[in-house]
C-alpha cells in the first residue's frame, strides 16, 4: 500500500510516494511568496500529482509549519505562508481537490519527530524528544511509543518555553524563550544589532543575499569569530536548559537533535548540548542526545507515516 507525505516550509514543498516504507518517488514546489492558502493548496497539489499521476496512494499526511487542531486537519496560523491568518481545513480543502482522499495533517516538527523515532535515530526507544533548531526551535514527544500533540496541538512547542529572565522585553532577547536564543532567526537579530553598534564579525560579511543562513553560522564559527561563537555557546546553553526542563517533567530515554541550524554546525554542535545537558540534569535523570539522521526528506516521511495505516 503507498502513501503520500508532504512537507510544507516556508520557500518549499516537497512530496514523497512512500511504498513498504521505501520512498518511490519525490517532487518539490516553491512555496508561494504571495497570495492566498487556496494558492498554496494548489501548489501542494501539483507536487502530489507529480509523485502519484495516476491517484492510486490511498492517503496523504502532509506536516504545516504551526500548530494543528488535533483531529481536524484546521490550521489556525502559519505565519511563514502567504495570507495564513485565518483558520484553514487544510484536510478538507485538500481531500476534496484529490478527489476524497483521506488526508491527515499534524505539525512539521511533529511529523519529523515521528520519523525519526520509527525510521531514523529514535528506534528502539519508546520515549523521545525530537528537538529541531532552525529558522525558529521546534520540538515533538513521543511517549509510551505515541506521538502526543496535546488537547489544543501544542505538545512540544519548545520554542516558546522560558529559559531566561529578567528584562523581557528587550529588543535584542526578546522575551526570554528559547526561541530568542536558539532560533536562527533571533540569532540574526542580535548580531546585526550588536554590528551596528560597532561589534565586528564576519557574520555580515558571510551572509548570503543579506541573510545569515546556517551555513554563514558554520563557516564563522569555524574561523573563530568571536561574536559568532558566543552566540552559538548561548543557543547551546538555552537548548541544554529547555531539555533539562522537559526531562525533569516526562523522563524522555532520549534526544534527537535536527533541524538546519543544528544540522550545519553538526558533531561539534550535538556533543557541546549534550554535555551541558547532563551538567544541567537533575540527579542523574539525563539522556543521550543523537543526531537526526533522516536529513531534509524526514519531514515528508514523517507525514506518510501519519497515515500509513489509514
Amino acid at each position: 500500500m503507498s502513501t503520500i507525505g508532504v512537507d510544507l516550509g516556508g520557500t518549499q514543498i516537497m512530496a514523497v510516494l512512500v511504498d513498504d516504507g521505501e520512498i518511490v518517488a519525490k517532487a518539490k514546489k516553491a512555496t508561494p511568496r504571495v497570495g492566498t492558502p487556496g494558492d498554496v493548496i494548489d501548489k501542494i497539489v501539483a507536487a502530489i500529482r507529480k509523485v502519484d499521476p495516476d491517484g492510486t496512494a490511498s492517503a496523504v499526511g502532509i506536516g504545516v509549519p504551526g500548530p494543528v487542531r488535533p483531529d481536524t486537519g484546521v490550521v489556525p496560523a502559519a505565519p511563514n505562508l502567504p495570507g495564513w491568518d485565518h483558520d484553514v481545513d487544510v484536510a478538507a480543502a485538500l481531500s476534496s481537490a484529490l478527489g476524497g482522499c483521506t488526508v491527515r495533517v499534524d505539525n512539521d516538527v511533529n511529523v519529523g519527530t515521528l520519523a525519526e523515532y520509527r525510521m531514523g535515530a529514535g528506534r528502539g526507544t519508546d520515549d523521545l524528544l525530537g528537538v529541531f533548531a532552525g529558522t525558529g526551535v521546534g520540538a515533538g514527544l513521543i511517549l509510551d511509543g505515541r506521538l502526543r500533540q496535546g488537547p489544543r496541538g501544542m505538545a512540544g512547542e519548545i520554542g516558546h518555553s522560558f529559559v531566561a529572565f529578567g528584562d523581557l522585553g528587550t529588543a535584542e532577547i526578546g522575551r526570554g524563550e528559547l526561541e530568542d536564543y536558539a532560533g536562527r532567526n533571533s540569532l540574526e537579530r542580535r548580531a546585526r544589532a550588536r554590528h551596528e553598534a560597532g561589534e565586528p564579525t564576519l557574520l555580515v560579511e558571510l551572509a548570503v543575499d543579506g541573510r545569515m543562513k546556517s551555513s554563514v553560522w558554520e563557516n564563522a564559527v569555524a574561523a573563530g569569530d568571536a561574536m559568532a561563537v558566543e552566540l552559538v555557546a548561548d543557543a547551546t546553553s538555552a537548548l541544554a536548559a529547555a531539555m533539562a526542563n522537559v526531562i525533569a517533567i516526562v523522563d524522555v530515554e532520549l534526544v534527537v537533535l535536527g533541524g538546519g541550524f543544528a544540522d550545519r554546525l553538526g558533531e561539534p554542535f550535538r556533543a557541546a548540548v549534550e554535555n551541558e545537558l547532563h551538567q544541567r540534569s537533575f540527579a542523574g535523570t539525563t539522556a543521550p542526545v543523537r543526531e537526526a539522521v533522516l536529513g531534509d526528506t524526514g519531514g515528508a516521511l514523517g507525514a506518510a507515516l501519519l497515515v500509513e495505516d489509514c
